[in-house]
């Protein structure tokens, strides 16, 4: 690949140093020529060490894998490009920059280099993954809520709440037993310390019970706990 480049000017230099801004610019393989004072203030390094594929130690190794590959793409389409990355600030903590590139042309019409700048996008990000957590909480605290509902109106239209104390026969004691603590709540591993047995024999009764029952939730085995009335209907 041919490597033209930018040739700087100390006025050119200065210029680039007055925009706070980081600025960056790169020859035709990617290699850093030259970054501005802001970017050097950033990560707390000099121009000489940012030069060529010096630069590319700053960035996180994931991001600096694909950074040849990308401006070889934008090369090939003479096209403005951006990327996410992450580079390592001055303080040795990463923060998100997204970095915007632009083909610079001579008065041939060919692309001799590439020019852009990093705007920092870390509190955008943190943002949007406190939002992201915050939506995932909610859903599930919609989906408990919808199985406790489903609960309480199984037990509101079963007809004489409680009465229905019958045995189900295709039920072993020890399954009656263990489906009473899953409606009761308890976790496998407290159940299994009740009745003195493995956690692995209690998930085996469980899986026994929903394939015998058709049930296939917990939430389900709890409404049939109520109905059949083997536990109170106000636990």
């Amino acid at each position: 690949m041919e490597t033209l480049g930018v040739e700087f000017t100390p006025e050119m230099k200065w210029a680039l140093d007055c925009v706070p801004t980081l600025i960056w610019v790169t020859d035709l393989e990617g290699k850093c020529q030259h970054v501005n004072r802001a970017w050097q203030d950033f990560t707390g390094r000099k121009l000489e060490d940012a030069m060529g594929d010096g630069w590319l130690s700053m960035m996180h190794q994931e991001d600096a894998t694909a950074w040849h590959g990308l401006v070889a793409d934008a090369i090939r389409s003479k096209s403005p490009f951006t990327m996410e990355c992450r580079l390592r600030r001055r303080d040795g903590r990463y923060r998100w920059l997204l970095k915007n590139g632009q083909p610079v042309f001579n008065n041939e019409n060919k692309c001799i280099a590439f020019v852009g700048y990093c705007t920092d996008v870390s509190t955008q990000k943190q943002a949007l993954e406190a939002l992201n957590q915050a939506s995932q909480k909610h859903r599930s605290v919609l989906a408990n809520l919808r199985e406790a509902v489903s609960v309480i109106e199984d037990y509101l239209h079963t007809e004489e709440p409680g009465a229905k104390t019958h045995q189900d026969d295709r039920l072993t004691p020890r399954q009656r037993e263990i489906l009473h603590l899953i409606a009761r709540g308890f976790a496998t591993r407290e159940i299994a310390g009740q009745l003195h047995v493995s956690v692995k024999t209690v998930e085996s009764h469980r899986a026994q019970l929903m394939q015998r029952l058709n049930i296939h939730d917990v939430a389900g085995l709890t409404r049939y706990a109520i109905r059949t009335g083997l536990v109170a209907s106000d636990l």
